[in-house]
């Protein structure tokens, strides 16, 4: 009878180490899960910085172009336009004819930040502190409206910023 007790005994340990290994591989695989999952999280985080920052240098080089000492035309295409100008695109799109391309080489994006300005009415409300005095002469300045498209990594990841730029 002795050796009856052993070898049920044996056999439960078996059936008992079995349930814990196989415990042990659904934690181990729930833990792995997890950890895929935050890495994906940091790289889209990373890839829409790069997509912000490629936006944001667009936006800067098109306040450059507004800096010259003379603009250049607002004809209703390459990405310069009259706000009440019916050529300018309803929506924005990645048509080189209706967008400017940024002119420099960004490491690390698909591709490259695309943007537009728009020409706005030069006009004044009342009070505003755009009304200049020159020679008694009030004189009204311009403003523009810049839309930037940049794109991270991937050309699916993609952020539009816009500002306000007055000359």
């Amino acid at each position: 009878m002795p050796l009856m007790a052993g070898r049920r005994s044996r056999g439960s340990t078996l059936i008992v180490g079995m349930f814990l290994l196989l415990l042990m591989s659904v934690v181990s695989l729930t833990v792995l899960k997890a950890i895929k999952t935050d890495e994906r999280m940091a790289g889209n985080l990373q890839d829409r910085n790069l997509a912000f920052q490629a936006a944001e240098s667009a936006l800067r080089e098109a306040e450059e172009l507004l800096v010259q000492p003379s603009l250049p035309s607002f004809v209703g295409s390459n990405g310069l336009y009259r706000f009440d100008d019916a050529k300018v695109p309803a929506a924005f799109n990645l048509d080189s004819t209706n967008a400017r391309i940024y002119g420099h080489d960004l490491i690390g994006i698909a591709l490259r930040p695309r943007y537009i300005i728009e020409m706005m009415e030069a006009g004044v409300e009342p009070g505003n502190s755009l009304l200049i005095g020159v020679n008694n002469v009030s004189e009204k300045r311009a403003t523009f409206r810049i839309t930037a498209l940049g794109f991270g990594g991937s050309a699916t990841t993609r952020v539009v910023l816009q500002s306000t730029y007055r000359r």
